[in-house]
């Protein structure tokens, strides 16, 4: 039986949704994609329980945290991320986030050396200002809600375009948190293309891991993560399209828990 409990952190703009297993040592933070929530990290916490304290939040704007009224900035995410590690009294710990999630999460730690104690992330958009210029042009927010549900179906249909193949569970999990952040998913994306990662990312200080599918989306510019910090650490996972922690949570448990040894020893 699984040991995954629910509950929110109160932050000053809302309440944060989040999913916890007990445990002792320095806690693990994940931070997840969009559109999924934090259940995308239930797989890899039924593997990792007994291994030290697991949580995963719902990010604003996804599940059931609280919704962002207006466009936030990267730093506005990463404030509120802080602000849910400050209300679990969350003084330090590492931090495992996912394509949306690294964003953000690399951003809290660059602003707040001393809260991260190893920052592993997944899926990184190392993009040049000119690469967010077009994205930022290309992915469109989500078409209005029609009489006819056409833009369920193509929202199902963009799924069938990340993923590597077809798993009913994941297609449904996938689907249900598109719908629930349908009005604000956006407001990711657009903080992403607006924040200048590279520079961002070249403040961390803390070790850093830095994993990728072997066809993965963002593939193309794995390979400067490296030049701007050769002494990241290097796993390449997959193959994907859109790696997913779901589909393959034990190389992704593989990873982190090996790289948190060597942090640790």
């Amino acid at each position: 039986m699984s040991r995954i409990v629910k509950a929110y952190a109160g932050t000053r703009q809302g309440q944060m949704h989040y999913r916890h297993v007990p445990g002792n040592g320095t806690p693990l933070v994940m931070y997840h994609r969009a559109p999924a929530t934090s259940a995308s990290f239930t797989a890899m916490m039924d593997l990792m329980t007994g291994d030290r304290p697991l949580y995963a939040f719902d990010m604003p704007g996804f599940g059931e945290s609280f919704a962002p009224m207006s466009q936030p900035t990267a730093a506005d995410y990463a404030r509120w991320l802080l602000e849910g590690l400050d209300a679990l009294s969350l003084h330090k710990a590492h931090i495992f986030a996912h394509h949306t999630g690294t964003h953000f999460a690399t951003q809290m730690a660059a602003d707040n050396p001393g809260r991260v104690a190893s920052l592993m992330l997944n899926g990184i958009a190392y993009l040049t200002p000119e690469e967010r210029a077009t994205y930022a042009k290309t992915v469109q927010p989500p078409a209005t809600p029609d009489a006819e549900g056409v833009y369920m179906s193509n929202g199902f249909k963009l799924i069938a375009t990340l993923l590597p193949h077809f798993e009913a569970r994941l297609y449904h999990d996938e689907m249900t948190a598109m719908m629930q952040s349908h009005w604000t998913r956006h407001y990711s994306f657009a903080a992403v293309w607006g924040q200048d990662y590279p520079a961002v990312f070249k403040r961390v200080t803390c070790p850093v891991l830095a994993t990728c599918a072997e066809n993965e989306m963002w593939r193309f510019c794995f390979d400067r993560v490296f030049v701007d910090k050769p002494e990241a650490k290097r796993v390449l996972l997959g193959p994907a399209k859109f790696y997913t922690p779901e589909l393959d949570a034990p190389a992704t448990v593989a990873a982190v828990r090996a790289f948190l040894r060597e942090v640790e020893a």
